[in-house]
């Protein structure tokens, strides 16, 4: 169970095992992973808490530099997930972004 995270969509929790296990949901959409300078890494996935497991669990030194992370998500349809990824990139500008779509993709700094 996600917990509440159906009244709290788009607002931010620590990157930590367990806000990701009460606040993400199981669900397809978007996240954005940030220090409090700046967006470090925009993410799309059909699972969103299995997706930010993977960041915890395996160690990427493109994103780790930046310290003390958070995290924040929208729950996407996955025919519109791509796009609005797309979107947040743009927009957002993260230091890191996809090598590909898939939800095994590398960051790289940009």
């Amino acid at each position: 169970m996600a917990g509440d995270t159906e009244d709290r969509e788009g607002e931010g929790y620590p990157l930590a095992y367990e806000a990701v296990r009460q606040k993400a949901p199981s669900s397809s959409g978007v996240y954005r992973i940030y220090s409090p300078a700046r967006w470090i890494y925009v993410g799309e996935s059909d699972d969103i808490r299995q997706r930010l497991y993977q960041h915890l669990n395996e160690s990427d030194p493109s994103v780790d530099q930046f310290g003390s992370l958070s995290f924040s998500f929208e729950r996407v349809p996955r025919a519109a997930r791509i796009a609005r990824w797309q979107t947040l990139v743009t927009e957002l500008e993260p230091v890191c972004t996809h090598t590909s779509t898939s939800s095994h993709a590398h960051t790289t700094a940009a």
